[in-house]
């Protein structure tokens, strides 16, 4: 018998729908008017989400196009950004961003445009005086690119620039897949435990995570594609015994993993490019809105 077809979702609280407390992991949700927010903390390696033992917070809105939304959105990054450096016991003096992505591709071209948004002060704290730079933060920026452009893993080419930059903490930027059509560029998920290139569109490479880069790692991802086996699982209007037959009839054609976006990327990848970049530049630094 043909095993039960597997929806692939990069985020952690997609199974979860109430606040719940097992084993393996905690879990809380809070709202307000404009973003829902959930807070999970995985205990165990071996957990029924899937994920790595860590934090993740998922921060959630509804309509990108309402500006005291996205500045909603921008806040509430920017505060768990802190809040995890914080329990990571991070010191913020050299920080490396990576954009992680194809920017030729628009569902995969939000870890480059965010990164070329980042205010970058490594090559002047080299040079100029400390005092010039008051409010700022030492801080690189990294775009690797895929192995189909470069012929490397982004691993590789990330840790060659981190051995040389000693980085106290790596941000890395991508894209990611989601397992719900409503949440396609409405979700952004910030953890602790690292990120695997190429994880949004189905084609994983090694992880970026403290294990590989002997660094801290926080990601932050977006949802910016779902599969087709997401869709009609979610949009079949049959019993789940039956829903489950058709999806691994469909699955032999390896139909159910292609990747989807919603036409609506373009435009609303400038608003994720604008939430991403602007929090993580007011993390970065102290006084990055008066400079």
């Amino acid at each position: 018998m043909a095993e039960p077809y597997q929806i692939r979702s990069d985020f952690a609280d997609e199974i979860i729908s109430a606040d719940i407390q097992s084993k393996t992991y905690e879990h809380i949700e809070k709202k307000n008017d404009y973003i829902r927010s959930n807070y999970i903390k995985v205990l165990c390696d071996e957990n029924e989400l899937g994920k790595h033992k860590g934090d993740y917070v998922s921060i959630e809105c509804r309509d990108l196009d309402d500006h005291v939304v996205r500045e909603n959105m921008i806040d509430a990054i920017q505060e768990n950004l802190q809040h995890m450096s914080d329990n990571m016991h991070v010191t913020l003096k050299k920080i490396l961003v990576v954009g992680l992505g194809n920017r030729f591709i628009t569902s995969d071209a939000l870890g480059p445009q965010a990164a070329n948004e980042i205010l970058v002060t490594a090559h002047l704290y080299e040079h100029e005086d400390p005092a010039y730079l008051k409010g700022t933060r030492n801080v690189a920026v990294l775009q690797p690119g895929v192995m189909g452009q470069t012929g490397l893993e982004s691993l590789s080419i990330v840790q060659s620039v981190a051995q040389s930059y000693q980085p106290d903490l790596v941000i890395a930027i991508d894209a990611l897949a989601t397992r719900n059509i409503a949440r396609i560029n409405r979700v952004v998920q910030i953890n602790n435990t690292g990120i695997q290139p190429g994880s949004g569109v189905g084609n994983h490479r090694m992880s970026l995570c403290e294990k590989s880069l002997h660094i801290p790692v926080i990601a932050i991802g977006v949802a910016t594609v779902t599969s087709i086996g997401a869709i009609l699982h979610e949009t079949l209007e049959v019993s789940g015994e039956e829903k489950q037959h058709i999806l691994q009839k469909i699955q032999d054609s390896n139909y159910l993993n292609l990747v989807v976006t919603p036409k609506s990327m373009d435009d609303e990848l400038k608003h994720l490019v604008y939430i991403v970049s602007e929090s993580l530049n007011r993390f970065l630094h102290p006084n990055y809105e008066q400079l």
